[in-house]
């Protein structure tokens, strides 16, 4: 079977975690049999039309587009989506990001989002009524502290954890933007302290608009720059900072899944969040979220996530084609 592999819904550069991936999930095709093909390797330069038109019964990509990004490497992905799912073809796409507090980040252990179409709550992974073992395997992996639910203290404040309107699962809302509506529905309902967390690829950017926050928020901004390892200490942080909260409260960020595990009541505003079966919807429960059984859902978080070992050998692309009926 020919499965094609949609080369230009990463950067031209021709390197890079992402570029890698893509390789690494061709040499799988291979290894179950299949012939894959990288489609336009070669081409460079503007976006052109009919370029992501699917043509074999199943193709792979890199990360999302959303339904307001037509530019770049998410107009293509979203294109190649919508072309796919009106032919009846199935797109497997690949992101990473689930819990990096945790340790999940680029390295030998590292385990990327495997799904269709998306990797985010829209997609399909394939994974619901997951059995325990690899959840497991990652618990023990990356020692993640999974609680039970926190019941806080009066004084502990709510964190709002920010994104970049230009990442795809925001699709271009500014954050600041969100974070005024969030703020004028709860703040009549508690007197807690709110603390906002800027995304680390978004820092600098907050910080030249720290003066569009409400007086009483306090805005975090710590380290702007980072080289070499250092956005995973950020991203390590994470842990630490929520550690004392009553509440996170995000649109979709997949900080959102690390919190949940972690037993933070966490409120999102986007159906897009991963955490969505166990999260909270209702800001008018601010005070008094609800706390959801977890176990099936971190059960079938460890079928979301594979490692590069497990997409260069088959496994990854066998399951698919097995449970697709391929």
């Amino acid at each position: 079977m020919k499965v094609e592999i949609f080369r230009r819904t990463v950067k031209d550069r021709r390197r890079g975690a992402s570029w890698d991936l893509l390789q690494h999930m061709a040499e799988g095709i291979k290894a179950c049999g299949d012939e894959p093909i990288i489609v336009n390797e070669h081409k460079t330069g503007p976006w052109t039309k009919d370029e992501m038109e699917p043509t074999a019964p199943i193709g792979c990509m890199f990360g999302y587009g959303g339904t307001n990004q037509m530019h770049h490497t998410k107009g293509r992905r979203r294109d190649l989506v919508e072309r796919a799912k009106k032919k009846g073809i199935y797109i497997i796409t690949f992101d990473g990001g689930l819990m990096s507090s945790f340790g999940n980040v680029h390295g030998p252990n590292h385990h990327w989002r495997v799904s269709l179409y998306s990797p985010m709550n829209n997609g399909n992974f394939l994974s619901d009524n997951s059995p325990a073992d690899r959840w497991e395997m990652m618990r023990s992996l990356w020692k993640v502290r999974y609680e039970p639910w926190r019941t806080s203290r009066a004084e502990d404040p709510i964190m709002f954890v920010l994104q970049p309107s230009d990442n795809w699962s925001m699709n271009e809302l500014d954050p600041i933007a969100w974070f005024k509506d969030v703020y004028n529905q709860i703040r009549p309902l508690t007197k807690r302290k709110f603390i906002v967390r800027p995304h680390p690829n978004h820092v600098v950017a907050i910080e030249k608009r720290i003066g569009e926050f409400p007086a009483d928020v306090e805005v975090h901004i710590g380290q702007k720059f980072f080289h070499g390892d250092e956005k995973k200490h950020y991203r390590f942080h994470f842990q630490e900072a929520i550690t004392n909260v009553h509440a996170v409260i995000t649109n979709n960020s997949t900080a959102s899944v690390d919190s949940c595990i972690r037993g933070i009541p966490t409120f999102v505003t986007s159906d897009l969040a991963l955490c969505w079966p166990v999260a909270n919807k209702d800001l008018t429960k601010i005070e008094t979220p609800d706390k959801p059984d977890r176990t099936q859902w971190v059960y079938d978080l460890g079928y979301k996530l594979w490692s590069e070992k497990e997409i260069k050998d088959g496994t990854v692309f066998q399951r698919f084609k097995t449970k697709l009926g391929l």
